[in-house]
């Protein structure tokens, strides 16, 4: 077992509120993007976290204080009913979206400035977490799709990067995992694979693996029988991987090499605090 340091980054949820009551924040937003591309309240409410109830609640307070329908509603007929986003919701969704991505640039930058704050935190407080898993991610639950058996959680660690695990439907509940959910990833570097750059008729064929991750080879120490390679990501963390060293051979490994990191969604582990 090893004694990591927790991996600390600075966060802050969105919102916006007319007075003291919550307009929009983003699960409600999730929401309202799901109804548009699905024009379906109920699937749309199993993917952003919501009961039927709870989706319709949070609509009816967002139209109280807009004013303004955010939905309009199709009879059903051959196909079924539709449900779909007013002018007056899409433009809520697209407003609140451009404000988001101004307030990530800001929390990145303040995360570029404080990049040491991990370190001095530790040290002060002696806060640490026992684990074998050589990777590990802080970040907030950005969508769940529910499941009969399994749940697909997205997980963003910072603006630019996402990672996908999959977990049991009971394992979600008893975590009590919900939009906007603070939690962390745990990867242990042999679930790591590690696969030639794509190319650009790979990704546009839609043939890459979830978890395609974009690296730099930045270290190599060899043993016996297996490789541990330090990989520098496209979009910030450090990612440690280790495997066999006939794989290592096959692939020419060397540093500065340009990579992908390949993680299976099942090996994304999801942990919260006790």
């Amino acid at each position: 077992m090893e004694n990591l340091p927790l991996l600390y980054t600075l966060d802050a949820e969105l919102t916006l509120q007319v007075g003291d009551t919550l307009l929009a924040n983003r699960k409600r937003m999730e929401l309202l993007r799901q109804i548009g591309l699905t024009e379906n309240l109920t699937k749309s409410a199993q993917i952003a976290g919501y009961s039927y109830k709870g989706a319709w609640d949070a609509i009816d307070q967002m139209t109280r204080l807009t004013g303004a329908s955010l939905l309009e509603r199709q009879a059903g007929g051959k196909g079924g009913g539709k449900t779909r986003l007013t002018t007056r919701g899409r433009q809520l969704l697209e407003n609140f979206l451009l404000v988001q991505d101004e307030h990530a640039r800001f929390i990145a930058r303040l995360n570029r400035l404080a990049s040491h704050l991990d370190t001095d935190y530790v040290a002060q407080t002696g806060v640490a977490m026992k684990t074998s898993a050589r990777n590990q991610y802080a970040g907030i639950i950005e969508a769940i799709l529910q499941g009969p058996v399994n749940d697909e959680v997205t997980l963003r660690v910072n603006a630019r990067l996402t990672l996908l695990a999959s977990i049991t439907h009971e394992s979600a509940r008893e975590l009590k995992l919900d939009i906007g959910s603070k939690v962390f990833a745990l990867v242990k570097a042999s679930s790591v694979r590690l696969a030639q750059p794509a190319t650009a008729a790979t990704a546009a064929a839609g043939s890459m693996p979830r978890n395609a991750l974009s690296a730099t080879v930045h270290q190599l120490t060899s043993g016996p029988a297996r490789t541990e390679a330090l990989l520098m990501l496209d979009d910030g963390p450090v990612l440690t991987c280790t495997l066999p060293n006939d794989d290592a051979a096959r692939l020419g490994i060397a540093r500065q090499q340009r990579l992908l990191a390949v993680i299976d969604p099942s090996d994304v582990i999801i942990g919260v605090a006790a």
